[in-house]
């Protein structure tokens, strides 16, 4: 290939949003055309079909190009599209990427909206942007008004639930195989069964969810929750693949043609039965989703697992330190969620007291009686390593594009301060994670004398009965010795399995 000949890569999208946009065979072939004539050899394609234009994020063929552009080798000096709105319907991600692209001397090119030379080409280019970004804020607002429009008749916009299945004529009617499991989980409602409860005698039944996966306490909420069941359509609850509810006045119910499995009365009684089970329930008005805590809650976190479903037990400690009769536990959550019947639950102080013993018989013995050597498992590679520094590395180009959009002009300096902050917090915790993990490959990797060996344990009691040690301390002193330990609650018993023997 000639030295002088430019490279591009032609990037093709077609979303759902308009029918008579060319076809992703279409533009390809135009692409094709104008590299020809232009002189210019496309080395690559790159393909997003059904997909919006308004978030790069969620187009994966777009953010491989994009990473391919910003590579050393420098493979493209071209970036071909058939319309700017193919690139981006964002104005504010089209300049960001543009400008990023730019610094890698790679320039974005439509074939069928060429630009003037001179200095009114860059206004000209942001004229058409922000029209793209216009019609597609015009083309949702249209849409949502069709979709509520036929909402508000009655019509049916999405997947039926569990007990219905569509008809010819497009109307839900009642599948008996799984209105079965709806009307059991009413039934046992009724007769004050927990979510929980619920959810393991469904399961226990051998029913499954439409996906194959077991019942759970918040899939039994769901259902006892839903309108459909009442004869109701309900639309627009919440955004998609959001957890929060849209406000109740953007939310639309209206009476459907299906026929109900149970009368209105009967399903508003429920609805009030169910107000103390709603995630935040406080009997004030208004719900709130409690916010997870990112920094452990207890140093056993983690090492404490389930002998039945292999998972973590989870840290329960009382929110209302008011109440007495309730101490901090851990619970296996798929047990919690009603996805076996094995009980798993044990008293914190419990699991804290039996681990100590268990290192305190190490030192009790006779160091002649101690055989050390490292656990098969943990002389691997730790894959928790790699996980840890994979994500350290996103860190690094999260910190990159935020010190873009402030050098952009997208975001303001007190924004790009508190960015840095986060993204800081979160470098610490994921370096004494890496930190803790290399620690345990070290130490497996050269394995300790016996001497050594109950020198560190004497070390990690000293830590676990310091109060002045915080959590983040404990649970990697542990981490150098404990691979995880089990609570069976069946035969109420412990079990521990280390890393060196």
């Amino acid at each position: 290939m000639d030295e002088s000949t430019k490279t591009a890569a032609a990037y093709i999208r077609v979303s759902t949003d308009r029918q008579e946009e060319l076809s992703p065979a279409a533009q390809k072939r135009e692409l094709k055309k104008y590299a020809q004539k232009n002189g210019i050899l496309i080395t690559d394609f790159f393909e997003d079909n059904g997909i919006s234009g308004r978030n790069a994020d969620k187009r994966p063929k777009f953010q491989q190009m994009i990473a391919n552009a910003k590579s050393k080798e420098h493979p493209y000096d071209y970036i071909l599209v058939w319309k700017y709105s193919r690139f981006a319907r964002n104005q504010e991600e089209s300049i960001v990427y543009k400008s990023l692209l730019r610094k890698n001397n790679v320039e974005v090119v439509s074939i069928t909206e060429p630009l003037i030379e001179g200095p009114f080409a860059p206004l000209i280019e942001r004229i058409i942007e922000w029209m793209d970004e216009y019609y597609s804020i015009r083309l949702a607002g249209d849409v949502k008004r069709g979709m509520t429009e036929k909402a508000l008749r009655g019509g049916y916009q999405s997947v039926t639930p569990l007990g219905y299945v569509m008809n010819a004529d497009r109307v839900p009617e009642i599948y008996e195989p799984e209105a079965e499991i709806v009307r059991q989980i009413f039934r046992l409602f009724d007769e004050k069964n927990t979510l929980t409860t619920i959810a393991r005698i469904i399961n226990d039944a051998g029913y499954r969810t439409r996906r194959g996966n077991h019942f759970e306490r918040r899939t039994i909420l769901y259902i006892l929750q839903n309108p459909f069941y009442a004869g109701m359509v309900r639309w627009n609850r919440a955004k998609h693949g959001e957890y929060h509810l849209n406000d109740e006045k953007d939310i639309i119910v209206v009476k459907g043609l299906h026929e109900p499995m149970f009368t209105e009365e009967y399903f508003n009684a429920v609805q009030q039965r169910l107000l103390p089970f709603k995630p935040g329930y406080t009997g004030r008005t208004g719900n709130c989703r409690r916010k997870s805590d990112t920094e452990y809650k207890h140093y056993l976190c983690g090492f404490l697992k389930c002998p039945v479903c292999g998972k973590n037990l989870a840290y329960h400690f009382p929110k209302n330190k008011g109440r007495s009769t309730y101490r901090p536990r851990f619970v296996c959550w798929q047990y919690s969620k009603g996805m076996h019947k094995s009980a798993g639950s044990a008293l914190a102080i419990r699991c804290e007291d039996a681990l100590k013993a268990s290192l305190q018989s190490f030192l009790d013995k006779d160091i002649n009686d101690i055989v050390v050597h490292p656990s098969p498992k943990m002389c691997e590679p730790s894959p928790l390593l790699d996980k840890y520094r994979a994500a350290l590395a996103k860190l690094d180009q999260k910190a990159l594009r935020v010190r873009e959009a402030y050098i952009d002009g997208i975001d303001t300096k007190d924004e790009y301060k508190e960015n840095k902050r986060l993204l800081a917090e979160e470098r610490a915790k994921m370096e004494q994670l890496i930190e803790s993990e290399e620690k345990k490959v070290l130490f497996t990797t050269e394995t300790p004398t016996a001497e050594e060996l109950v020198s560190r344990i004497r070390d990690i009691l000293a830590v676990l009965n310091d109060p002045a040690c915080s959590v983040m301390e404990k649970h990697r002193a542990l981490g150098t010795v404990l691979d995880y330990m089990e609570y069976s609650g069946e035969t109420d018993t412990f079990r521990f399995y280390y890393l060196f023997t």
